[in-house]
């Protein structure tokens, strides 16, 4: 630290601590469980209990900001953590993605207590062409079909017989999903 300023603060740091201070801001701190903090090799989990106020949809769009502990926020905010604008999570998905890596994940578990849980991932996506070999790899060519999807994390998902799509409902299939 030089005068109060951090030197090695990169986007990667001010997403992380982002993150860390949603997860205590909007702690229910009444329920059961407190927060969890769990590195796994490549993963790191932050869970707290409480649901996401905002909505799952919202908290990933950003713009809006209700937290749980509003003097914990102010606290924050008071050392520059946290900005109560609601753009933290957006910009952990954006520096995730500047970097590469698997698309974070955000659950909320219903189940008893509410939790929220985000998990964030240091590995690296695999680009398409990638994962299409990686695919093309695992599945016998005589077993594989020509539709191939890949989701946001790069993950390959054919349409064949093995997964329960023969060849007449996987053509209804591309036939209602191309809007014919």
């Amino acid at each position: 630290m030089v005068g109060g300023d951090r030197i090695d603060d990169t986007p990667v740091h001010r997403a992380l601590r982002e993150v860390l201070a949603n997860c205590l801001v909007n702690t229910d701190f009444f329920a059961p469980r407190g927060v969890v903090i769990k590195q796994e090799n490549d993963i790191l989990i932050l869970e707290n209990p409480g649901n996401i106020r905002v909505g799952k949809y919202q908290m990933k769009l950003g713009g809006q900001s209700d937290p749980r502990n509003k003097a914990l926020m102010k606290m924050f905010n008071m050392i520059d953590i946290g900005e109560r604008a609601g753009s933290g999570v957006p910009e952990l998905f954006t520096v995730w993605e500047q970097e590469s890596w698997e698309e974070p994940q955000i659950q909320e578990q219903m189940d008893g207590v509410e939790r929220t849980i985000v998990i964030l991932s240091f590995k690296q996506r695999l680009p398409k062409k990638s994962a299409e070999k990686k695919c093309r790899k695992k599945m016998p060519k005589k077993r594989l079909r020509k539709k191939h999807e890949y989701n946001t994390n790069g993950y390959c998902h054919s349409w064949s017989r093995e997964n329960g799509i023969g060849p007449v409902s996987l053509r209804m299939f591309l036939m209602l999903e191309n809007g014919e």
